[in-house]
């Protein structure tokens, strides 16, 4: 891909939930020319991805089914207008490239492929698995997540290994960028990030992340008190897990451990 190209590419951003997906949407929605909303849930919708769904037979696309168009049909359909919504919205806002941030992008990156013609960047964002899971267990999202503990270690699983397989696949268009990173070193680990983007780096997008106008919308809601980047966060899993659990958690996720270069506990 010609280097030339790649200011105009849409910017796709998955990881698992808790690694750390709001806090870079909203660094990168600062910047001048990037346009990142919260999310929105087009993928888990169209193809009913929730969990004991009570509405499921009066959701959009469970009912657009009974016109007789398959998934295929709706995702061409549906899909290229989701695109063109992010296009308007960008737009609007005299912004010239658009970013589509949601965790479970990772589990639909070949979808991506088809409403782009592979004509985008992604962004996988990773995290520590013990504190990611350790997130994970506060939390409800009873609709995405299983309630149990091991079922919500599968998730992560589930998620970074996806997003792994798309980054070893498409290295050219891939970055990974861990929490770790962000939070400890944030100007350095954005200066990398926008040099992958071919974007100029920004300082309002560390000293301005947070801003009013980026609190709304479908996402972690713990990042709205947030008044600047900080490292709290890191090895959280000491005080939130058990041995036990560790122990499961690193037996499960040892090849993710070692991929991302997180120590053994």
């Amino acid at each position: 891909m010609k280097k030339e190209e790649l200011v105009s590419l849409p910017i796709i951003i998955g990881g698992c939930f808790r690694t750390g997906t709001t806090l870079l949407r909203r660094i990168l929605d600062t910047h001048s020319r990037i346009h990142c909303p919260p999310e929105i849930k087009f993928f888990r919708d169209l193809y009913g991805n929730y969990i004991k769904d009570k509405l499921k037979n009066l959701r959009f696309f469970k009912t657009a089914r009974q016109m007789g168009l398959n998934e295929d049909e709706l995702l061409s359909l549906f899909g290229g207008a989701f695109v063109k919504s992010h296009e308007l919205a960008a737009e609007k806002l005299s912004k010239v490239r658009w970013a589509d941030k949601n965790p479970e992008n990772v589990l639909y990156m070949e979808q991506w492929q088809r409403l782009l013609n592979g004509r985008f960047l992604f962004i996988h964002v990773v995290r520590n698995p013990l504190d990611t899971v350790a997130s994970l267990i506060e939390v409800g999202f009873e609709k995405t997540l299983p309630p149990n503990f091991k079922g919500r270690v599968k998730v992560y699983q589930q998620y970074t290994e996806a997003g792994e397989a798309f980054s070893h696949k498409y290295p050219e268009k891939s970055f990974v960028i861990r929490y770790e990173d962000l939070v400890e070193q944030p100007t350095a680990a954005v200066e990398r990030l926008m040099d992958f983007l071919d974007e100029e780096y920004e300082p309002a997008m560390i000293a301005s992340f947070n801003a009013p106008g980026r609190q709304k919308g479908l996402e972690d809601p713990k990042i709205s008190s947030t008044r600047s980047i900080h490292v709290k966060s890191i090895g959280r899993w000491k005080a939130d897990l058990t041995r036990r659990r560790v122990k499961y958690v690193y037996r499960e996720c040892r090849s993710l451990f070692s991929r991302f270069e997180y120590p053994a506990p």
